[in-house]
């Protein structure tokens, strides 16, 4: 029995570290990561909060699943209830593991840890686990320790706990798409791509055990999740993911300075403080979310779309072989779609200007664009009252 310690202490450590490397790595990014969260952000937030939990789990399971390997088959004091006890970990760490990546969502869709903690931190899936664990001690359920040779076999509803983490990130899925207009598409599209990950790692390594790519791939997505959403870039707008004005105006001085003719269009939503008093800031937070959607999705392709300010947006075009007026319609157009929003009630102004090389300065095509979008806004006003008065 001495001689298979030592064997693990010595001759197989290379072996391991080969073997293992992808968890080695996967370590060690979480842990540059936790100095980084720990000495340069400066902002404590719930969701940090949550995504260093996460870490610490995470951590927890990429230790535990070589654990599994190393002490599978090996005969010294104590190796089987090392072997069945780390398996009992790892087993139970999955859904712990999934519950938290859920509740991060939920935090950035609804904002309210009361919420969270309503739901258990989304831990239902857990507490089951754990159940039947419990059970698997009695009879192997999920998998089986043999206590002569110490070597973990499969039990016959393994396939269960597969299902019961998919299940998870199927839910997942479906509350984004169903809150969907609670954030912007960025958020969404990093939620999506990153953290079904673990899934796509899942599968690949149902098909090959020795492809260690189920719990490492979580770091790919608790990266992803600090360096775009924890770690909110200065040029872009906190709320919409849009540029933002200090962007805008670099952006502008880059054109004035290069000489570069190209179209302005300042847009501002009608009668937005009234959504606001109505129904509530977070009502008006998802006006702006699906307002600042509709112009990524028009001018996707050729032009620079910000933020200046709480309803006002501002798009640089460079590419001027479609007319402002059709651009605008299919803005419009987008809008009417959204039949349930009362952002399709409220409608928008704007005021445009094309500027040819050293016409003007950024002030004062910002000047310009202010008084056409106001002048705008004001015949829609009064072709409204007209229509009011002809129907009266």
């Amino acid at each position: 029995m001495a001689n298979g310690w030592i064997q693990i202490k010595g001759g197989n450590v290379v072996e391991y570290v080969v073997q293992f490397q992808l968890n080695i790595y996967a370590l060690l990014i979480l842990g540059v990561l936790h100095i980084i969260m720990l000495f340069r952000s400066k902002v404590a937030s719930y969701s940090k909060r949550l995504l260093q939990i996460i870490m610490a789990v995470c951590a927890l399971s990429i230790i535990l699943e070589p654990a599994t390997w190393i002490f599978d088959g090996k005969q010294f004091f104590g190796a089987f209830a090392l072997e069945y006890g780390t398996n009992f970990l790892l087993f139970l760490i999955g859904p712990v593991l999934g519950g938290l990546l859920l509740s991060y969502v939920d935090y950035h869709l609804f904002k309210r840890p009361k919420r969270l903690r309503k739901r258990l931190f989304y831990q239902q899936a857990s507490i089951f686990t754990f159940i039947v664990l419990l059970a698997n001690i009695f009879y192997p359920i999920y998998y089986r320790v043999d206590p002569i040779t110490n070597s973990f076999n499969s039990g016959a509803f393994k396939e269960v706990h597969y299902l019961a983490l998919a299940s998870l990130y199927v839910y997942m899925l479906v509350m984004i798409i169903k809150n969907r207009t609670r954030t912007s598409s960025y958020v969404r599209n990093i939620f999506v791509l990153f953290f079904l990950l673990p899934i796509v790692g899942m599968v690949v390594q149902m098909f090959d055990s020795r492809l260690y790519f189920s719990w490492t791939s979580i770091v790919i997505g608790i990266l992803a999740a600090y360096v775009f959403l924890e770690s909110t870039s200065a040029e872009l707008d906190f709320l919409t993911k849009l540029y933002n004005r200090q962007s805008y105006e670099q952006y502008m001085n880059h054109l004035i300075e290069k000489g570069k003719p190209f179209q302005a269009i300042l847009l501002d939503l009608d009668n937005f403080k009234e959504i606001n008093d109505q129904y509530g800031h977070d009502k008006g937070d998802q006006v702006l979310l699906l307002f600042s959607s509709t112009l990524k999705t028009v001018f996707h392709t050729d032009a620079f779309v910000a933020r200046l300010g709480g309803d006002e947006f501002v798009v640089i075009r460079r590419n001027l072989a479609n007319s402002v007026e059709l651009e605008v319609e299919k803005v419009h157009r987008h809008l009417q779609k959204l039949t349930d929003s009362p952002l399709a009630e409220i409608g928008f102004s704007y005021g445009c200007h094309t500027m040819e090389a050293g016409t003007m300065t950024k002030e004062e095509l910002y000047t310009t664009i202010d008084q056409h979008m106001y002048e705008h806004k004001r015949s829609r006003r009064q072709a409204a009252h007209h229509q009011d008065n002809v129907t009266i």
